[in-house]
């Protein structure tokens, strides 16, 4: 019976994380109640190892390869090699204590007898939502050696676009650290030096010399409250993390941001295109894979916009009618969709789409890259041209006396 992680709190109002199993979430939800907890904060479904672990975020985030597991495994199916025996030659294969954990749990339970895609479930935290669906697929098909195949393309393609983004970031974030690095040292040490030199020759300053002398002493003199103002952005960001109405109200505001919005929205669409579509071509039932498909959206304002399409797909609509309500939906992937649905090819059609939005999604980074590099350049050119300027003013004041 799968196995279910909630925060809850007793009737003295103490909370605690609590483990319990269930047919599914809401059979575990009311065993919860029925013994008189409230519930607080549901964590899903985890594993008996994620139980002896403690739930620690960090150790299932590091601990398991996902794509990796999969590379390892997908030759060994083409071999023709049994599964089980496959999952021990990856096991052998691995150093890590806790990948050899999980990958042993999940050969123990075939050996009794568990289907693999429901071994895979009951390891949720160390697979992604999309993976044990796909296994089940193609476990009723019998082709699961194919359906690995496309999974580990999918995974592949996923990592690859996670890498291609924060490759694109780390120059510009080194620029951003440098800009600010140099701003800060010209107003807490190079400006404060400056005047002392100014203030002991009793001369009046020029404008811009005092403005710069006041900036610099409010950031030297008050230097306590740039660490109130990082303790409280990672409150914010704390937070947004854990959900609720601080991360719908970011997710919301995110989106009408005038370079960000656009770039973030064609990153969620083309990862939910793309998640439709590998489902798809794998004959999961298409209830299913909207379901999936919008577990994958991380914008929870986008994610929401989604949630009357299985209403509409289970009175009759078309799947390209019930996405055209959504505001986030490119026409043109509507379109195509409508093309697929007319020729029975919707899987292709949505991955074909799914790699024009990639290429989009890409250009944007490319041209947002292009303009930021320029603009933090500039900014700190203007910063120490103001400073140079206000100090050169102030010096030429001096050579008057």
């Amino acid at each position: 019976m799968p196995l279910f992680k909630y925060k809850v709190a007793d009737k003295s109002g103490k909370s605690f994380d609590f483990f319990i199993e269930g047919d599914n979430q809401n059979d575990s939800i009311r065993r919860l109640r029925a013994r008189g907890f409230i519930l607080l904060e549901s964590f899903g479904q985890v594993s008996d190892y994620d139980k002896k672990t403690g739930g620690s975020k960090f150790w299932k985030k590091n601990k398991f390869n996902a794509v990796e597991f999969t590379d390892r495994l997908v030759p060994l199916l083409e071999a023709n090699i049994q599964l089980e025996k496959a999952l021990g030659i990856i096991a052998d294969g691995m150093t890590e204590p806790a990948q050899i954990q999980i990958v042993n749990e999940i050969r123990r339970g075939m050996h009794e007898g568990k289907k693999f895609s429901a071994l895979i479930r009951s390891h949720g935290y160390a697979f992604p939502p999309i993976y044990a669906n796909l296994v089940e697929a193609g476990e009723e098909s019998g082709a699961l050696t194919n359906v690995m195949k496309e999974l580990l393309n999918f995974l592949t393609y996923k990592k690859e676009l996670n890498e291609f983004i924060i490759t694109s970031s780390i120059y510009p974030a080194i620029i951003l650290i440098v800009t600010f690095g140099v701003i800060i040292l010209l107003f807490t040490v190079f400006i404060p030096r400056f005047s002392k030199i100014f203030f002991d020759m009793g001369k009046e300053l020029p404008l811009p010399t005092k403005i710069m002398l006041m900036i610099s002493q409010f950031v030297t003199g008050f230097w306590w409250l740039w660490l109130v103002l990082i303790a409280l952005l990672t409150f914010l960001i704390s937070k947004i993390k854990k959900g609720g109405k601080a991360k719908i109200w970011w997710d919301k505001k995110v989106l009408t941001l005038p370079i960000f919005g656009p770039l973030i929205q064609t990153l969620e669409i083309g990862r939910f295109i793309k998640t439709l579509a590998v489902l798809l071509q794998n004959n999961v039932h298409l209830i299913n894979t909207v379901s999936i498909a919008s577990k994958v959206i991380q914008n929870s304002h986008i994610a929401k916009s989604f949630s009357h399409v299985n209403v509409e797909l289970k009175g009759g609509s078309k799947l390209s009618k019930a996405l055209s309500k959504s505001p986030f939906m490119p026409k043109i992937v509507i379109q195509m969709l409508g093309i697929g649905e007319e020729s029975g090819r919707m899987g292709p059609m949505l991955d074909q789409v799914a790699n024009q939005q990639e290429k989009i999604m890409k250009v944007k980074i490319k041209r947002l890259l292009a303009l930021f590099e320029p603009a933090v350049i500039l900014f700190l050119a203007v910063v120490v041209l103001t400073v140079v300027i206000s100090i050169f003013l102030a010096i030429m004041e001096m050579n008057e006396i």
